[in-house]
């Protein structure tokens, strides 16, 4: 059964003409995820990984913006705790990527969801989102996007790796701010109505608070869990998804 945008339907629709579309909707961002992944594997040759275990590190645990953070305190001996709490408190964001995705995903068994979980990405989800609040209901579509954005992300890095030894520092070309661009794109392509600055702005400031006033990534989960509570609070009911549309009894 495929599911066409905006059409409602009782059944759980998990198609692969979702998952096709949901790869071609991801394809802009896809690029620029592929950008960011050079300069990574980039970084992560620069440290000292080898290409094996820089594409281990990508496989097991993708996570751009935390493998990111750890290679900064990257030096041997490993300093193994603060590279494990640093990815703990990034990652404490995909928390909430996660609670906004359940009322699409419960429908299917514990052993799709949480490959899907795995590969969910920052970019692919905000994509699905976005899609789903206009009307679409095929599950594969959410896979589709954040599947499209590995496959750009791990041969990504690869050729950064391999390309790493005659680069020199990717700041000195600017390839450094490819990471702040996308997640730029990812934060203004969800913008629906004037309201959605009043949580943006929230979170905004309370990281930054948080960054002026705590050590470490603090001010990701802070920002994070400020937006959301102040989405909720002002949220007004024409802003709340249509619970209706979601087949839910």
């Amino acid at each position: 059964m495929s599911t066409q945008p905006g059409q409602t339907t009782s059944a759980v629709a998990f198609t692969v003409d979702g998952v096709r579309r949901g790869m071609r909707a991801a394809v802009p961002m896809g690029i620029g995820v592929a950008v960011y992944g050079v300069v990574f594997g980039l970084l992560a040759r620069q440290v000292g990984l080898t290409g094996a275990e820089n594409v281990l590190m990508n496989v097991v645990v993708f996570a751009g913006a935390a493998q990111t953070a750890s290679l900064e305190s990257w030096s041997y001996p490993l300093p193994i705790i603060s590279i494990v709490m640093t990815t703990l408190l990034i990652n404490l964001r995909l928390i909430l990527l996660g609670a906004a995705a359940r009322p699409w995903l419960q429908e299917l068994p514990d052993r799709k969801v949480y490959p899907m979980l795995h590969v969910m990405a920052d970019e692919g989800w905000s994509i699905a989102m976005n899609a789903r609040r206009g009307g679409e209901r095929d599950i594969g579509f959410f896979l589709g996007t954040n599947l499209f954005v590995g496959l750009c992300w791990l041969p990504a890095i690869a050729i950064g790796h391999l390309a790493g030894g005659g680069v020199g520092d990717p700041a000195r070309i600017g390839l450094d701010f490819a990471f702040t661009a996308i997640f730029a794109a990812t934060l203004f392509s969800g913008y629906r109505s004037r309201f959605d600055l009043i949580p943006w702005g929230a979170a905004g400031a309370a990281a930054l608070l948080a960054h002026w006033l705590l050590p470490g990534t603090w001010f990701v989960l802070v920002g994070g869990v400020t937006g959301f509570v102040v989405g909720f609070l002002f949220a007004s009911p024409a802003t709340l998804p249509d619970a209706s549309h979601d087949g839910a009894p």
